[in-house]
């Protein structure tokens, strides 16, 4: 074996175990909350000692940021081939109503995890509204809701104002699904409901 394939796997082992110790990193922050999720609980969870996590996160705000961007990326695995298949504006805004829900449903671990990272109170606690994968959650969803408006597929509508609405709209589904509640309600209401409110008259 060459240096540079020793380096690759040793790379490929080193980003396997930083995957393992932030998944360990969400089974804790879901099940104890952010500010009972130290470092030696996530450690203990992860069967290393609390050195081994030190190596590979700095501090606890490096783990909890590549928490928020695990979970994202997760979302967006699982939402974004499915986003590229669709062939509209409208048929990618009710893909991403519905997947979103489906989402929730299908990770719930993940989603606690993330509420609890923008919702804590700790020092190190991550504002959802300032957070780089937030902001361009929005202006993607603004993207396919301005291109809906210029085809005549969506009414006129303040764009900003209708993003909000429609994150609203899926952060009140998220805890009664976490509650063990039928995604499958949620997906048709809030696809009905979301399609009502922006469609254009011809549309409807």
């Amino acid at each position: 074996m060459t240096k540079s394939e020793e380096g690759r796997g040793g790379s490929f082992i080193h980003t396997a175990r930083r995957e393992q110790l932030v998944e360990c990193a969400i089974e804790v922050i879901a099940e104890r909350g952010l500010a009972r999720a130290s470092m030696v609980r996530i450690a203990e969870r992860a069967q290393v000692s609390r050195g081994v996590l030190s190596y590979h996160f700095r501090d606890r705000a490096e783990l909890i940021e590549k928490v928020v961007e695990s979970v994202y990326d997760l979302g967006a695995a699982v939402l974004g081939p499915r986003m590229a298949a669709a062939g509209t504006p409208r048929e990618s805004l009710l893909t991403f109503v519905s997947g979103s829900i489906e989402l929730y449903a299908d990770y719930p671990r993940h989603m606690a995890a993330l509420t609890e990272i923008f919702a804590g109170e700790a020092e190190d606690a991550v504002p959802r509204a300032r957070h780089h994968r937030h902001t361009q959650e929005a202006t993607d969803l603004g993207r396919i809701l301005r291109a809906g408006q210029e085809q005549g597929q969506f009414r006129a509508f303040d764009v900003e104002f209708m993003c909000t609405t429609i994150r609203q709209a899926l952060d009140g589904a998220l805890k009664p699904i976490a509650r063990g509640e039928r995604p499958e309600k949620y997906v048709a209401e809030l696809r009905a409901t979301i399609d009502a409110a922006t469609a254009a008259q011809a549309a409807r």
